[in-house]
C-alpha cells in the first residue's frame, strides 16, 4: 500500500496541486451544469464539466463558482457537491496510478476568514477521497512554503479574497491573521465599471476583463495599454490605461490599509522587522508597481520592504505539501 501527500491551494478562481510524486497542476474552480434536456444531449448526457472545458461551452451551462466570496456557500447544496467534484477531479489527475488500497494524505489551504463550519464543510465532501486532512491557512501555507517563520507579513491576493497573516515563529492566532474581500473579483467589477464609464457601448464579457487585468495590470506609471475591443459588433482600437490604473490603484489602497493595521497593531519592538519583510503572493502579486505602493503607504511608519513571490501560482500547494510531508500525525483529521 502507498501513500500519496498532496498540498492544495483551494481558490475562488483556481485550485492548484502539488503531489509528493512532483507532479503539480491547475483547474479552474468552477463546474458547469447542463441547462436542458438539449445541452444535456450535446454534452454525451454527462451530468457535468469541470474547469476550462465548462467555462469554454458556458453558453449551453449553468456555471457555478463554488468559492465566488472565498469560502463556500454554506447554505448552498450545489456549492459544496461542486466543491468535492473540483478536489476529486484534481487530485485524481494528479496520482493517475493510484490504486484501491493506496491511501491519500492531503493538506488543504483555506482563505484566512474561513469558518469552522466552512472547514468542517471541506472534510464532509472530501471523504469519499481523502483518508487524512490538514486544513490551513492559505497565507501561512505561503510563509511555510518559503521557510519563513520570523517576524513576516504575508499578502496573499487571491480572486475572492486578499489573505494577510503574520508569521511570528509559530503557528497563527486569529489576532495575527485577517481577510478582506477586496480581491481580484472586485478588481474586475470595477474594471468593467471603469471601461463602461469611458466607452459605455463596448461590450464586455467576465473572461475579456480577466485577461485585461492579467495581462496590462498595473498601479502608478505603466505604458500605454491600447486594446482590440467590440462595440456593436465592430472591433476597434480603445485606450484602457486609465480605466486599469484607477481600478489597480482602488485595490492596492484597500491592501495597503490592511497591511497598515496589521503592522500597527503588532508588538511596536517588532514593527521594524515586520514592515521589513512583507511577502506578496496570490494571482494579483502579478499587478506591476503593487509592491513599491505597499512600501511607500508605509513610509510614514519609518517604512518597509515588499518582495513578491516567483511562483504565484504553486507557492501555496507547496507549502501545504511540504507542511503535510513534515507535521506530526497528530495534527492531522482523520477522516471516517
Amino acid at each position: 500500500m502507498a501513500i500519496f501527500y498532496l498540498g492544495v491551494d483551494l481558490g475562488t478562481s483556481r485550485t492548484s496541486i502539488s503531489t509528493s510524486t512532483g507532479k503539480r497542476m491547475t483547474v479552474r474552480t468552477c463546474v458547469g451544469y447542463p441547462k436542458d434536456l438539449i445541452s444535456a444531449k450535446r454534452f454525451g448526457n454527462r451530468p457535468y464539466l469541470l474547469g476550462d472545458e465548462a467555462l469554454d461551452n458556458r453558453l449551453g451551462l449553468n456555471i457555478i463558482w463554488p468559492l465566488a466570496d472565498g469560502v463556500i456557500s454554506e447554505t448552498s447544496d450545489k456549492a459544496l457537491e461542486a466543491t468535492g467534484l473540483i478536489l476529486k477531479h484534481i487530485i485524481a489527475e494528479a496520482i493517475p496510478d493510484k490504486k484501491p488500497e493506496d491511501s491519500i494524505y492531503a493538506a488543504i489551504g483555506v482563505p484566512a476568514n474561513a469558518s469552522f463550519k466552512n472547514k468542517n464543510a471541506i472534510i464532509n465532501v472530501t471523504k469519499s477521497f481523502i483518508d487524512k486532512i490538514l486544513i490551513v491557512s492559505e497565507p501561512f501555507a505561503v510563509g511555510y512554503s518559503i521557510d519563513r517563520f520570523d517576524e513576516t507579513l504575508i499578502v496573499d491576493i487571491g480572486a475572492g479574497t486578499t489573505d494577510l497573516c503574520r508569521i511570528t515563529g509559530s503557528m497563527p492566532t486569529e489576532e495575527d491573521q485577517l481577510s478582506i474581500t477586496k480581491a481580484g473579483n472586485y478588481l474586475d467589477d470595477l474594471l468593467e465599471k471603469n471601461i463602461l464609464k469611458i466607452y459605455p457601448k463596448v461590450q464586455l464579457s467576465r473572461r475579456v476583463i480577466t485577461n485585461l487585468k492579467e495581462k496590462y495590470g498595473f498601479v502608478g506609471v505603466g505604458e500605454p495599454v491600447q486594446v482590440t475591443l467590440t462595440e456593436s459588433g465592430i472591433q476597434k482600437e480603445y485606450d484602457v490605461s486609465q480605466a486599469i490604473n484607477d481600478s489597480c490603484t482602488a485595490l492596492t489602497d484597500s491592501i495597503c490599509a490592511a497591511v497598515q493595521q496589521l503592522v500597527a497593531s503588532f508588538d511596536p519592538e517588532f514593527q521594524s522587522k515586520l514592515r521589513s519583510n512583507i511577502v506578496v503572493a496570490g494571482g494579483g502579486s502579478r499587478l506591476r508597481g503593487l509592491d513599491f505602493a505597499i512600501e511607500k503607504s508605509l513610509k510614514p511608519y519609518g517604512g518597509g520592504k515588499v518582495i513578491c513571490v516567483h511562483d504565484a501560482e504553486y507557492c501555496g500547494c507547496n507549502g501545504c505539501l511540504k507542511m503535510i510531508l513534515e507535521m506530526p500525525e497528530s495534527m492531522w483529521e482523520r477522516i471516517d
